[in-house]
């Protein structure tokens, strides 16, 4: 199988979390992640995720050090499994200011050493 990835992945770390909340309206849920890159974050895949299919666009909010948390919209590019197992989510609209730190959050990790 031919690796697809573009973008070095790194996992959050106790003291660099890196937050990922999905829901509307009052009930949200939030995501464990198993790893980010600069596109796009692995996620502990939830009951609220199970059954939706690649390519549905989901709102996401996004929590990483040492900036305001914001809400994005990303697409479901895979899930494998059922709760329990890995949803992989692509980041469509992120702000140049969104995006600039998630790359930061990524470099800090990888500089740390933990590179997937």
């Amino acid at each position: 199988m031919q690796e697809r990835r573009q973008n070095v992945r790194v996992r959050p770390t106790g003291d660099y979390n890196i937050g990922i909340d999905f829901g509307s309206g009052i009930v949200k849920v939030q995501l464990s992640v198993v790893n980010v890159a600069v596109g796009g974050v692995a996620v502990v895949l939830e009951e609220q995720i199970v059954g939706m299919p690649a390519g549905a666009d989901i709102q996401l909010r996004v929590t990483l050090p040492g900036v305001p948390r914001f809400e994005t919209v990303a697409s479901i590019r895979y899930t494998e499994g059922r709760v329990g197992g890995r949803c992989g989510v692509h980041f469509n609209k992120l702000t140049e200011a969104q995006q600039v730190a998630l790359s930061r959050a990524v470099s800090e990790l990888l500089e740390r050493g933990f590179a997937v």
